[in-house]
């Protein structure tokens, strides 16, 4: 396949040429479903050959990176990703930290559930998502009619798709969901050319949302290349494994247990995957794109490139160069076997000194930890770039083969296959007791083979696993165990199982967009 406009160094040139192809006016009396191209080089005039159809697809991709850049109390600020706040802050794994409650309220109030439409994260969470499926949907209406070689078309296409699924399935998930029925409100789907007044649809309902993700899918999967037939220079790139691995999670999330258990093995068998053997190291710069990894959302490698990721500085501690968010709890750290290996590779203690000879002061953290799944060492330290950009070079893993292989055992223990589930399950336990000095007694098998024990065993492991991954709070919702575990933080069952629907599109929309129970 040809290559693609780096996927990764987004340099500002091609970003503004991007932005002035596939722009979304977010100004005025349009929201962010009115869409219409602003600039000099509109989509009518842009879509001519191979070179811009693959620019408009690196915007797509720049799309999901949440480099969030905001008015906040007046002032311009660079905001944190929507995947860590409500990811993870929303959960019972981490505290919002910063310096005060008036660092950051928007997000304060995330986690204690006094979210409201006008909250500035939830605002950019719809808005940064529906661009994504605007610039798919302009690539989708425009590319077919492109003289170019059709193969390369063809998989542009299907990458499109792709990146509109993952869209369409974090929108779902935060808005639109009903994890009891399976058949809530869902969201605005924008699957056709895109024109002025689409912002006046109704919602389509959740399994009309959830077969538009799974056609999308398919078509990712019938047509993308596989991890192994990419480059390293385009690793980063939607593949077959990656549309397969969310497809599985959309199953999940649909408690299709039996689709969900045949898709997940045939990712854990293809041969393109493997668990890396040191956990800690998947999430350093030099475990990206590892053996492990099926898709992952690239950031710039280079310090302070605007395309870098900025939660490495909101995460990392206030007294080395962060801001100190997103703090680990004690109820996460005590979640731990004390012998687990994953808990030192998750977790920063109080004076602990880094493989970089800096110590972490755990004064400076709510909790008195940190999160270490996005610590860079000291020469990797984001520095002002003399525009306020702060921007660390970290890639956000958003699909491991963990995740598959414990999606599998949930599918396989709900369908009654316990020894399939088991085995998962414990491909995963063996590759973390593999990192411990000393083994012996480290996270034995587990064998229990009831069923309800089981799933009670796989759902820990997915906390320990996947601690400050940001998928926390879903994985809550989706098994219906929020309002048990988050009820102390104010979680309302009914009403926060998902977030409001931002006030200022429900009232552009002219009340064909419906607001959330409760809000």
């Amino acid at each position: 396949m040809k290559p693609l406009i780096s996927i990764r160094f987004l340099v500002p040139a091609s970003a503004m040429l991007i932005a002035a192809a596939l722009m979304v006016s977010t100004s005025g009396c349009d929201n962010m479903l009115d869409i219409d191209p602003k600039g000099t080089q509109t989509s009518a005039n842009f879509f001519q050959s191979a070179d811009d159809a693959n620019r408009a697809l690196a915007g797509v991709y720049s799309g999901i990176q949440q480099q969030v850049r905001a008015t906040y109390q007046g002032a311009p600020e660079f905001l944190a990703g929507y995947d860590m706040v409500f990811g993870a802050v929303a959960s019972d794994n981490a505290f919002k930290g910063g310096e005060s409650r008036n660092d950051q309220p928007d997000m304060d109030d995330v986690q204690t559930f006094s979210v409201d439409p006008s909250n500035l994260y939830v605002a950019k969470m719809w808005s940064s998502l529906y661009e994504v499926v605007t610039r798919s949907n302009r690539i989708l209406e425009r590319v077919p009619d492109i003289e170019m070689d059709e193969e390369e078309k063809d998989i542009i296409l299907a990458e499109a798709r792709f990146l509109r699924a993952y869209a369409y399935f974090y929108l779902l998930q935060a808005f639109g969901m009903d994890p009891d029925t399976n058949n809530g409100p869902g969201i605005v789907l924008l699957d056709g050319p895109v024109t002025i007044g689409a912002a006046d649809q109704p919602r389509s309902s959740e399994p009309d949302v959830w077969a538009q993700i799974e056609e999308d899918l398919q078509v990712g999967i019938d047509t993308l290349p596989t991890k192994s037939e990419l480059p390293n220079s385009e690793q980063g790139r939607a593949t077959r494994g990656a549309a397969q691995a969310l497809l599985v999670k959309a199953y999940i999330f649909q408690e299709n247990w039996g689709s969900a258990e045949s898709l997940a093995l045939e990712v854990i068998n293809s041969g393109e995957y493997m668990l890396a053997n040191d956990f800690e190291g998947i999430f350093r710069t030099s475990g990206e794109h590892g053996p492990g990894s099926i898709f992952e959302i690239n950031y710039a490698t280079i310090p302070n490139e605007e395309e870098g990721y900025y939660g490495n500085v909101y995460q990392a501690s206030r007294s080395t160069w962060g801001f100190g968010f997103k703090n680990p709890t004690q109820d996460l750290v005590d979640a731990f076997d004390s012998n687990d290996p994953r808990l030192a590779a998750t977790v920063i203690f109080d004076g602990e000194v880094m493989p970089d000879g800096t110590t972490v002061d755990g004064g400076a953290s709510r909790s008195g930890y940190h999160n270490r799944k996005i610590w860079i060492p000291q020469v990797e330290y984001p520095q002002n770039n003399g525009q306020g950009v702060f921007a660390g070079p970290s890639n956000v893993r958003y699909l491991r083969l963990a995740n598959v292989l414990l999606w599998h055992a949930e599918a396989a223990n709900e369908n009654g296959n316990t020894a399939a589930a088991l085995e998962s399950l414990n491909q995963v336990r063996e590759r973390a007791r593999n990192n411990a000095d000393n083994p012996s007694g480290v996270l034995p098998d587990v064998a229990t083979t009831d069923q309800a024990e089981l799933r009670e065993a796989i759902y820990r492991e997915r906390r320990l696993e996947l601690a400050m991954e940001d998928l926390r709070f879903f994985d809550l919702v989706r098994q219906g165990r929020a309002p048990e575990v988050l009820g102390e933080a104010g979680f309302t069952e009914g009403i926060h199982e998902r977030m409001p629907i931002p006030q200022r599109e429900v009232d552009l929309s002219g009340g064909a967009l419906t607001q959330n129970p409760g809000y």
